[in-house]
């Protein structure tokens, strides 16, 4: 399939990523692909033959990209950012959910400090603005003899997505930062401000101040205490109530419409007044 015309005016390769970029430990290392199945699985294979850590894998098009609960992410060429980067925890990694809350804040700071638009965090990871979905995140976590070995996130952002670029399906639920603004924006500078927010989040993690990951993503995610919602795919089924907060491990704590308590480790939060 030959690449949409915007692949060439907007590229997101290697050497537009690199120009005015210095990079601490995340992309150091970047391998692109105009079109590929999935780069976290291009990456999941990189690290099993010993890609150092902070390799990072472009790709203009995937043709099997996941994301949450596996569901299939659109990668379409020309508009979004499908990313996955390799991480090597030192031990002990600290609280694991860190690792699936961090690409969330990163993605959130960057589009914002690109776009100046009010992007923010839905639980767990989902990015958003003014109640659509921009982002998804999909941390995948390797362990070997009860150590933790590594974690390879993929990231997909919608960009320069036009109405018709998204799935008739997806029209009422998810936008792109040219659908809010009406203009468009450099891809490769969106991926650079990502993985700047990432190795600075990623540094925190390793200087076990994961309390600073936690806070920031509180700040950006206002609807996980005392907003109305409903969760669903859970192992509780659809859960309907009030969030009050995240415990230790990351989980959703819900206060249901009886009155208890409900605790969500994965689901996906449907309702949730708009931002």
């Amino acid at each position: 399939m030959p690449l949409d015309p915007r692949s060439q005016t907007d590229p997101v390769t290697a050497s537009a990523v690199r120009a005015g970029f210095q990079p601490r430990l995340l992309g150091r290392e970047i391998h692109y692909f105009d079109s590929i199945d999935s780069t976290n699985k291009f990456l999941r294979q990189a690290a099993a033959r010993g890609a150092p850590e902070g390799t990072v894998v472009l790709a203009e098009e995937q043709t099997a990209g996941r994301g949450r609960l596996n569901r299939t992410w659109e990668s379409l060429p020309g508009v979004g950012i499908h990313l996955s980067l390799l991480l090597r925890p030192p031990a002990p990694a600290g609280p694991l959910y860190l690792y699936t809350f961090l690409p969330a804040v990163a993605a959130a700071r960057a589009l914002r400090a690109v776009s100046g638009l009010p992007v923010f965090i839905q639980w767990p990871n989902d990015v958003m603005l003014r109640g659509r979905k921009l982002a998804g995140v999909l941390s995948e976590a390797r362990s070997s003899q009860g150590q933790l070995r590594e974690i390879i996130v993929g990231v997909g952002m919608n960009v320069n997505h036009t109405p018709a670029d998204l799935p008739a399906s997806l029209r009422e639920t998810a936008t792109s930062l040219a659908m809010a603004s009406g203009r468009t924006f450099s891809r490769a500078a969106v991926v650079r401000a990502y993985l700047g927010e990432m190795d600075r989040g990623y540094e925190a993690l390793r200087q076990k101040r994961g309390g600073e990951v936690l806070e920031a993503w509180k700040r950006l995610c206002p609807s996980h205490l005392g907003k109305p919602v409903r969760v669903q795919g859970g192992s509780a089924g659809t859960v309907r109530g009030c969030t009050r907060g995240v415990d230790e491990d990351g989980a959703l704590l819900v206060e249901r419409e009886d009155g208890g308590l409900e605790r969500i480790a994965f689901g996906e939060v449907r309702r949730v007044r708009a931002l």
